[in-house]
């Protein structure tokens, strides 16, 4: 009786430590589920119109057209679901719809029509979605992202600082009403350590043109906002009113792993690996999914929540979806009504790409 008692105690500690290695403390024992990909299509080769340089964003239209912002050619180029290449528009210049070098966004918001950031240039293009140069907005600071709702803008502006609020809101782009939002550092005694720098400003400013905070809206015509670090999703109403917040719950840390410091040479940033939470998306169902890696960049996880912000599901794999080894990073993530997934891949040693998979969320 006793050894069977031992051995019954033996498989409880096993099924228990099994159990709980797959639960985030936190998540109210919500178990991972495997998740599982298949590649569909890769955009971003030698081939005409796919040799990409900087492309800093891209955005998937309702008819599954792909529009990959070509930073560097100063181009947007659109391609057909399956990969075919459609058109293209823009150039570099200054003069009325052409791009810098560095422009940072481009997306389609509820009017319909395209909208395109460009922080090197103080403003924010419009086009109609077959690419045709509409109108411009002069901004007076560097901006993330952007979204529409019942015709009023949101728009995200990230500054290393205490008290900030990260959403402008506006009904004309570049006239700002309000701001509102909730900063979270993203490691603690972060504003703290830029601000007792001999030079703080060029610090405040890091988060400039590096989609640091990300957009999106839910039918209920609800705008929900998320840090890439540390994970810390945000609703509001369509005030700017905020609804709901929630800090993600993981085992392990999600803050930056990032430092400062001046010498003679100037000014360097020093960062290590570090977990990232990936661009929101939401379903038709009003349902949110975000991506998110762990510090090492070798598990790729989503958690998804219902309307109401409530986690209801979390998902896990190895990551086969970039490769560390060759330097490689994912810059951004779009996962659509049908389980596609959408990721724009930075290398190293190959060309920037565009990966389109298949997600099994069963």
């Amino acid at each position: 009786m006793k050894r069977v008692a031992l051995f019954l105690g033996f498989i409880l500690f096993v099924f228990s430590n099994n159990y709980f290695l797959n639960c985030y403390p936190g998540s109210k024992g919500l178990q991972f589920k495997p998740l599982k990909v298949e590649r569909l299509l890769t955009l971003g080769s030698d081939r005409s119109n796919e040799d990409f340089f900087k492309p800093h964003s891209f955005f998937v239209d309702k008819e599954g057209r792909i529009f990959i912002l070509d930073s560097g050619n100063g181009r947007v180029q659109c391609f057909a679901n399956d990969g075919q290449f459609l058109f293209s528009f823009g150039r570099i210049g200054q003069g009325p719809g052409e791009l810098s070098k560095d422009a940072s966004k481009i997306k389609m918001l509820e009017d319909g029509r395209i909208y395109l950031i460009d922080n090197s240039q103080r403003r924010i293009n419009v086009y109609s979605p077959e690419g045709k140069f509409l109108s411009l907005a002069k901004t007076s600071v560097y901006y993330d992202d952007l979204e529409l709702v019942d015709g009023t803008y949101f728009l995200s502006y990230m500054i290393l600082e205490k008290n900030h609020k990260p959403i402008h809101i506006s009904k004309h782009i570049g006239e700002i009403e309000k701001a509102t939002g909730i900063f979270i550092e993203p490691r603690p005694g972060l504003v703290r350590d830029i601000s007792n720098l001999s030079m703080p400003e060029p610090f405040r400013q890091i988060s400039r043109n590096c989609n640091f905070t990300r957009l999106v809206s839910t039918p209920k015509k609800e705008p929900t906002f998320s840090q890439l670090f540390p994970y810390y999703p945000v609703k509001c109403n369509s005030k700017g009113e905020i609804i709901k917040d929630v800090s993600g719950q993981t085992d392990f840390d999600t803050s930056a792993r990032i430092s400062f410091s001046v010498d003679e040479k100037g000014i360097s940033i020093q960062a290590s690996d570090q977990a990232s939470v990936f661009d929101l998306s939401v379903k038709s169902d009003g349902s949110l999914l975000v991506p998110f890696v762990n510090p090492k960049r070798d598990i790729f996880l989503i958690d998804v929540y219902d309307s109401d912000l409530n986690l209801v599901d979390r998902f896990k794999m190895p990551n086969e979806i970039f490769d560390v080894k060759k330097g490689e990073s994912i810059a951004q993530i779009y996962i659509d009504d049908l389980n596609n997934l959408y990721a724009r891949v930075r290398s190293e040693e190959d060309y920037p790409r565009l990966e389109k998979f298949r997600l099994n969320l069963d």
